[in-house]
């Protein structure tokens, strides 16, 4: 999927649709913050270069991650039900996002160029692509243990990369977090799966054996 949303940020050519849509590019350093879903925002964001994540803080200041984004994923404001500075976009490397102002892309262009209709074509793609993640995100998160939620990551990896192993595309530390989980307790089930036969780790990569035992 990665592939597919680079093809289409190549696709956009942002520098030529801003005379007719209002698209600003803005660079953001490693652990800076992009957004903050308190308020209602008029615009939609498109990571351009570099990784990002929509986090969540708790009362207790513990962190969540929502989604992790690379190059061609698309946010908006759809994370504000959220309760008010709980929800945020912050950048994990060097970062470059466009935004575009949504009002204006659903409006006819008063320049009649051809780039507008492929715009919103290409913003439907990524929003379209963009619930299919969510999706997968809730259907882990809706194993109340960490193995189950451990194995559905894995099995859904696996079935994009049609593949019995599966590269983590980050750390143990922001898998834990992706999967709201203790990074700890994570640790610990992870070496059970591999006593159990389950699965082999070299270093980044798992590669699922005998489901099972599973």
């Amino acid at each position: 999927m990665q592939n597919f949303r680079q093809k289409k940020i190549n696709d956009l050519q942002m520098e030529v649709m801003s005379s007719c849509v209002n698209v600003k590019k803005k660079t953001f350093q490693r652990g800076e913050y992009i957004l903050s879903f308190g308020l209602r925002q008029k615009m939609i964001g498109l990571v351009a270069s570099g990784k990002a994540d929509i986090i969540r803080i708790d009362v207790d200041g513990n962190e969540s991650v929502i989604k992790k984004m690379t190059p061609g994923s698309i946010f908006n404001d759809a994370f504000s039900c959220y309760s008010s500075n709980s929800v945020f976009v912050i950048s994990r490397t060097d970062t470059e996002i466009f935004f575009i102002d949504y009002p204006q892309i659903m409006t006819n262009c008063l320049m009649n160029c051809k780039y507008h209709h492929q715009m919103v074509q290409t913003i439907l793609e990524l929003f379209t692509e963009n619930s299919i993640l969510l999706n997968e995100k809730i259907e882990i998160l809706s194993y109340p243990k960490i193995r189950d939620r451990i194995f559905a990551f894995l099995t859904i990896g696996i079935g994009n990369n049609e593949s019995n192993s599966y590269t983590l595309p980050f750390s143990i530390t922001e898998l834990a977090a992706f999967l709201c989980v203790d990074r700890s307790a994570l640790m610990r089930e992870l070496k059970k799966m591999e006593s159990d036969g389950i699965i082999i780790r070299d270093n980044k990569t798992i590669t699922l054996l005998n489901v099972s035992h599973y």
